[in-house]
């Protein structure tokens, strides 16, 4: 995981309490500007996060897996222009 390779920054939500998660994804995914890619780091495969950004956010973000398992797994946030 190197954070120059995303400007937005690096999101360790394993350092979050599960309850407080999905808020501070959603406060980063409003800041995120075109070019400011951000990595978010998940404890256990993110399942429902794509589908949810997708249906809330729809064609305002390209989602990429980056790891996956078994130590943490990540996706690559990407704001695609408007």
């Amino acid at each position: 995981m190197v954070s120059a390779q995303y400007p937005g920054g690096v999101i360790d939500l394993r350092l979050h309490r599960p309850q407080a998660r999905l808020a501070l994804v959603e406060q980063t995914l409003m800041a995120l500007r075109p070019g400011e890619d951000v990595l978010l780091v998940f404890p256990a495969p993110p399942d429902r996060l794509p589908g949810y950004i997708q249906r809330t956010y729809p064609d305002r973000f390209e989602l990429t897996p980056v790891e996956e398992g078994p130590e943490f797994w990540s996706l690559r946030v990407h704001p695609l222009a408007h």
